[in-house]
Parts: C-alpha cells; structure tokens; sequence
C-alpha cells in the first residue's frame, strides 16, 4: 500500500482529493486535487516530521487541518461572492469525505478490501491500516527540482501541531 486518499467523490459528483505518502527522509508528500480552488488545480505540500511520530496521528493531523483551511477559506470567499450565505457554518459546508488507503497487488490478501472504478482495490485508512504504508523514495521535493513551481513546505512539530508556510495555492501559481 502506497498512499491515503481523503476521498470526497461521491458517485454523482467529483469534486476532488487529497492524496498523502510517506516519502524518504522524515517526509510526507501531500497532492491536494481541484478542491482548493474554484479554478481547480493540484497544490503540492511536503511535510517534514521528528522521528518519534507516529503516522497515523501525522496523516490524521495534516488531512484535518488542511480540509478546515480550504474550507474556511471557500466558505469566507463564498459568503463575499453570494455563494454561500451568514447563516452557512464550515460543518455544513465540507462535503462528506472518506479516507482509504489504495491497495496494490502485494496486499490483496488483506481483508475488507474495497474495489471501484476511482480508485481499485482499497482499504479505510486507520490505525490497524497505517501498518501496510511504505515508504516511498521521492526527489520531487528537492528545491532545485522544480524552481519555478509553488510548493508549500509543512512540519509536524515535537508537541503535534501541524504548520506550513504559505496559503494552499495550485503549483502553478504565482506570487505577484
């Protein structure tokens, strides 16, 4: 098993993802997919950890806080646009999501297995889950790798908190 998903697809609606991987070095690589903006887009986010964490708290930690912000911020926008109106709370407006943990063919044995045509073969993401993960060996985070890219840079720190540096913008772009 590779990677977690925060799935927000429904059957009649595609709306988007977050997809989270442990990457080597203390990393943890986050592709946020189409639901951070309304002119869709991928944002890419890496997460360094202390060695003591445990994985399952750091991924639970980082899909919360990033759901809440790019939430917070659709509500705020759309409450200045008309979408939505001041009676509309952040509960009522992020849609139902599940978080599952994709499968490959390695771990086929495993039980409960999910399959569908989004994503095949998969598992809910838990802590009896979080044993399956791998790491994965990732340069897409080095800072000359891609200079010209918006990366956001993340860390879980000592006490659990979860941080990053700059607003959940699509890679592409670009600071004025």
């Amino acid at each position: 098993m590779v990677y977690v998903i925060r799935d927000f697809n429904t059957p009649t609606n595609h709306i988007g993802d977050i997809t989270i991987y442990l990457s080597n070095n203390n990393k943890i690589c986050v592709t946020i997919l189409n639901i951070h903006e309304y002119d869709y887009g991928q944002a890419w986010m890496y997460v360094t950890y202390p060695f003591k964490t445990y994985i399952y708290d750091a991924f639970i930690t980082i899909l919360n806080r990033i759901t809440r912000d790019i939430f917070i911020e659709k509500l705020e926008t759309g409450k200045k646009y008309g979408e939505y109106n001041h009676t509309d709370t952040l509960e009522n407006i992020i849609p139902k999501y599940k978080d599952i943990m994709i499968i490959n063919d390695d771990y086929l044995h495993v039980e409960n297995i999910i399959n569908s045509n989004d994503w095949g073969n998969y598992i809910l993401f838990t802590r009896e889950s979080v044993d399956f993960l791998e790491e994965i060996k990732s340069d897409r985070d080095e800072e000359d790798k891609y200079p010209n890219v918006y990366i956001i840079r993340g860390e879980i720190l000592e006490n659990g908190e979860f941080i990053y540096d700059k607003p959940i913008r699509s890679n592409s772009y670009r600071d004025l």
